[in-house]
């Protein structure tokens, strides 16, 4: 006979979403710092949607012409995995997507 745990307070709903609103800050925050480090890098960063996070591309300092081809960015934290359609477009784009993890 299974037991079913009870909570008439809900706080086991409640805890789960606590956990998943901190996990979309923690992950809202390591966008900014992605979008930082690459500007400082001198690359042209713009955000998009669709199974990656950015689209980042190398840019002339002088010119501020965009160099070279542009590069598919997902940015994921600790050990968060990719979804459905991220494996999608990097299995479709293989070279030029890249996924950077931050530990924040």
């Amino acid at each position: 006979m299974s037991r079913k745990k009870k909570d008439p307070l809900g706080l086991n709903r409640r805890k789960k979403a606590f956990t998943l609103k901190a996990n979309k800050m923690r992950g809202e925050r390591a966008e900014i710092a992605f979008k930082i480090d690459q500007r400082l890098q001198g690359h042209d960063v713009k955000k998009v949607h669709k199974g990656r996070d950015f689209v980042e591309q190398k840019k002339d300092f002088l010119t501020g012409k965009n160099i070279g081809k542009p590069f598919s960015v997902e940015v994921k934290t600790k050990k968060a995995k990719l979804s459905d359609a991220q494996k999608k477009r990097k299995k479709k784009e293989k070279r030029s997507y890249k996924v950077a993890r931050f530990n924040i």
